[in-house]
């Protein structure tokens, strides 16, 4: 389990990493990033203990809508490029996150 909250915890920072080393930290995308920190650091320290499923979707669903806005607001693509790593973030953190609310519910 505590191998994919790292992992989720590390595909964030690195979204925020990456945007801040180019020079092109979006605020939206970083509230994002942002939320699903606080999800694991409520996780990590028994603050949710209870309906961490729903908590879960609602963290998510949060995630993906700020990043569907972001889409919405500035496109599929960067300069001509599809946002490749955009979306390769998102499906990560989807599928971790998915996985760790699955393995949780079975404890």
């Amino acid at each position: 389990m505590k191998v994919l909250w790292i992992g989720i915890a590390l595909v964030q920072v690195f979204d925020i990493v990456i945007h801040a080393a180019t020079d092109q930290l979006e605020a939206i995308r970083v509230a994002s990033n942002l939320i699903v920190l606080l999800w694991l650091a409520a996780l990590a320290t028994g603050k949710i203990r209870t309906n961490h499923g729903q908590a879960a979707t609602g963290v998510v669903g949060i995630y993906l809508v700020l990043n569907l806005i972001f889409l919405a607001s500035n496109g599929v693509t960067n300069s001509g490029e599809l946002r490749v790593t955009l979306f390769l973030v998102l499906t990560l953190t989807v599928i971790f996150s998915m996985l760790l609310t699955y393995v949780m519910g079975k404890s």
